[in-house]
């Protein structure tokens, strides 16, 4: 499962770099861990499940508790994945990424310069107001979601999402499903894509964590300016503020 995949690379680098936690907090919309190394701390992040489970009786006493999570409470595991994001984004920091401004239109370029008006594309999460930019290019594209259907807008309920993946050329998957299985089911459908991209908040891991996985390409913001009171505004315009990458899976 890629989950435990990235909680195992997550446990090797934190001995690796003696990182320790120093906070953890969930928020109405994102879920933050703050790691601390010998010269610096970083956070990570994730966004907050809606409406499902709760940590308020879970105390992680430390970074190898709470990394070794494997409940099937998404709060929880949001946690674990924010984690997961502080110390991949620590290793990050001290590699020559290239930092672009707006992840938005990063996301809207790769897709648009890698695809024909006959290709199909499919997100799987409502990456808004990206997704209404490229169907401007695109008509056709299709989202699914878990939360808000609007079929008239080409959003379409989740359960029907692998049999449009199998036949995608391109698919672009939100972080979120990095919290559980999902990533791993979606991932057995995209034989055809000549992209996979995982995008957005939830997908801080380091990208080298993610070789082998089906994943081409990985889309998310450098936090490495963030700090943990930015999160605490629950305000997603403030966090897409931050600088951003696009990194190959080789």
């Amino acid at each position: 499962m890629i989950y435990d995949n990235l909680r195992e690379e997550a446990l090797k680098s934190a001995k690796k770099n003696s990182l320790v936690l120093e906070s953890f907090f969930v928020g109405e919309l994102f879920t933050y861990v703050l790691v601390k190394g010998e010269n610096r701390s970083q956070v990570g992040i994730a966004l907050t499940p809606n409406g499902e489970g709760n940590i308020l009786e879970k105390n992680f006493k430390s970074l190898e508790e709470l990394l070794n999570e494997t409940s099937y409470n998404p709060s929880l595991r949001a946690v674990t994945l924010a984690a997961i994001n502080a110390i991949g984004q620590y290793e990050l920091q001290d590699e020559n990424i290239d930092v672009k401004d707006d992840l938005r239109d990063e996301i809207y370029d790769l897709i648009i310069k890698n695809s024909s008006d006959s290709d199909h594309i499919v997100f799987i999460g409502h990456l808004r107001p990206l997704i209404k930019k490229i169907q401007e290019q695109r008509e056709n594209t299709t989202i699914f979601s878990r939360i808000k259907i609007e079929p008239e807008l080409g959003v379409y309920n989740d359960i029907f999402e692998y049999e449009a993946i199998s036949k995608a050329d391109i698919v672009v998957i939100t972080g979120t499903t990095l919290i559980g299985s999902t990533i791993d089911a979606i991932l057995k459908f995209t034989s055809k894509a000549k992209m996979v991209v995982i995008s957005g908040f939830s997908a801080g891991a380091n990208p080298n964590w993610f070789k082998n996985s089906g994943i081409t390409h990985v889309a998310s913001l450098s936090l490495k300016e963030c700090k943990k009171e930015d999160v605490l505004l629950n305000d997603l315009e403030t966090i897409f503020k931050n600088g951003c990458y696009i990194q190959t899976i080789q």
